[in-house]
């Protein structure tokens, strides 16, 4: 799987500027013959807690629109983060992450299990209740958001099916060593090519370094970009359960064991 990273400095609460800068990488990750392009939480915004402005609602969401009209455009898939308006009966949106296939299709979509407490997150966005996995391009592909990454049960539980994990985030600069230690530690544990898509810029007062890399299934990192914008391709080749079948560290996790600690 030839894979985009589209580290983004997008716009403030701005989905069409954002999505015109967007627009250009698309276009270079088509040229580059990748298969898919993977964009930041809540790409074409930035973080916002403003649900109010940067909201959208699912049934007829503008972004999804124009995301689908340039995968169909430019032949790739496209992966992206966004904020989705409350659900009927419900008080507050989700934080979404959905990818649709060069023929402008849907084909997965995530909510974010782990509302960021410590940045008030949890007060505008409600819990998702799914560990999202999918086949695509021959791959079992999982979907993460930002803050879940500090949640490695989540990531074993998706390693059952899936073999491709991909996280997207909004994480400051300050927090930089921490977003890339746990990258590859969730590669290294679940012994999955994991791909870790971060904004750049600065934005509300926060600033980030990007720090967007792919890493293979025993931890090595495949390429990184750091402190710009830009458009990084990574081959994810198919080594992961191979892999998991002669260095097999998931038949001796005690899970039963585990789960007495968590009641």
């Amino acid at each position: 799987m030839r894979v985009a990273l589209g580290q983004l400095d997008m716009v403030w609460e701005n989905q069409a500027a954002s999505l015109k800068k967007a627009e250009e990488m698309v276009a270079e990750a088509a040229r580059e013959k990748c298969d898919l392009i993977v964009f930041p939480e809540m790409a074409f915004t930035g973080f916002s807690i403003n649900l109010d402005k940067v909201g959208e609602d699912k049934s007829c969401s503008a972004t999804k629109a124009e995301v689908v009209s340039m995968a169909q455009t430019y032949g790739i898939g496209i992966a992206y983060g966004w904020a989705a308006l409350p659900s009927p009966g419900e008080k507050k949106g989700r934080n979404l992450f959905t990818l649709i296939d060069a023929q402008g299709v849907e084909v997965g979509e995530y909510a974010k299990l782990h509302p960021f407490s410590y940045g008030m997150e949890h007060e505008t966005y409600c819990p998702g209740d799914q560990v999202v996995t999918f086949p695509y391009l021959g791959r079992q592909v999982a979907l993460f958001i930002c803050y879940d990454l500090r949640f490695p049960e989540i990531f074993h539980i998706a390693a059952r099916k899936a073999d491709v994990m991909m996280v997207i985030a909004n994480w400051p600069a300050m927090r930089s060593a921490h977003w890339q230690t746990l990258l590859r530690a969730r590669a290294i544990e679940t012994q999955s090519y994991v791909v870790g898509v971060n904004c750049v810029g600065e934005r509300d007062g926060d600033f980030y370094s990007g720090d967007s890399m792919a890493v293979d299934c025993i931890g090595n990192i495949l390429g990184q970009i750091s402190g710009r914008e830009g458009v990084l391709v990574c081959e994810l080749e198919d080594r992961a359960w191979r892999l998991r079948e002669k260095f097999a560290t998931a038949k001796d996790r005690r899970e039963d064991f585990y789960r007495g600690f968590f009641r």
